[in-house]
């Protein structure tokens, strides 16, 4: 089992490299893509705030690039260089897609709330969770006999750690439905011209694929240390 799980984790390491560089590659290509009308991705998400009665969120330019995001806690959709006023089908389909993020906190979507609530546990979590199971792990086998003290600190490690698979699990439909939105914006706006709209469609399905690879790695690394642990006891008994 173990040998399977160290397969998967190095599996996963090249998809999300993968992956990566299409996202790279697909943003790149239609970077260079106008839209086709007159929106640009600025027009774009102040046409969506207007549908949604969305009144107290700005949009600001934030430097680098891939780095467009929703802020609920400064309520600003951050769009980078290669999105704040621009008119490719990229810059659209991203700034969209953060819009929607802006629509789910306005309607205090389910699930958006939860992700939301897991977002600084999680945060907390994966800096100690991993210390606390390792250390617990090689501490407790270093102990004395009899000794399950650090195997319960080990334990603790575990569990926090599944917290941050659970904030990854719970970020995968959000994502989906933030795109959902967007798209249909595009499509019910014309934000884009129809004959670009498979453009839109592929950044958002490759931007969707991280947050999968990522739920998917942090699953592999909590069943890893989650043996590891249990195994672990297992000898001490």
């Amino acid at each position: 089992m173990d040998s399977i799980l160290y397969l998967l984790a190095i599996l996963v390491c090249i998809i999300s490299m993968i992956i990566q560089f299409w996202l790279k590659s697909t943003v790149k290509k239609w970077s260079k893509v106008d839209s086709g009308t007159e929106y640009d991705a600025n027009a774009a998400v102040a046409q969506m705030f207007r549908e949604n009665d969305i009144l107290d969120v700005k949009i600001a330019h934030q430097d680098g690039e891939l780095t467009d995001c929703y802020s609920p806690k400064e309520r600003t959709i951050f769009l980078s260089n290669t999105s704040y006023n621009k008119n490719s089908v990229a810059a659209i389909a991203v700034a969209a897609h953060e819009c929607g993020h802006a629509i789910q906190d306005s309607k205090q979507t389910a699930i958006y709330q939860l992700r939301q609530a897991l977002t600084v546990p999680a945060s907390f979590c994966s800096r100690f969770g991993m210390i606390l199971a390792i250390g617990g792990f090689l501490l407790g086998s270093a102990a004395q006999s009899g000794s399950n003290l650090w195997f319960q600190v080990a334990k603790i490690g575990v569990v926090m750690y599944f917290v941050v698979f659970l904030f990854y699990l719970a970020m995968v439909p959000v994502e989906v439905d933030a795109s959902r939105r967007g798209l249909e914006a595009i499509k019910k706006n014309g934000f884009i011209s129809a004959d670009k709209i498979k453009g839109a469609r592929k950044v958002l399905t490759a931007a969707g694929s991280t947050y999968v690879i990522s739920m998917t790695s942090a699953f592999i690394t909590f069943l890893r240390i989650f043996m590891l642990v249990n195994r672990g006891r297992s000898r001490r008994r």
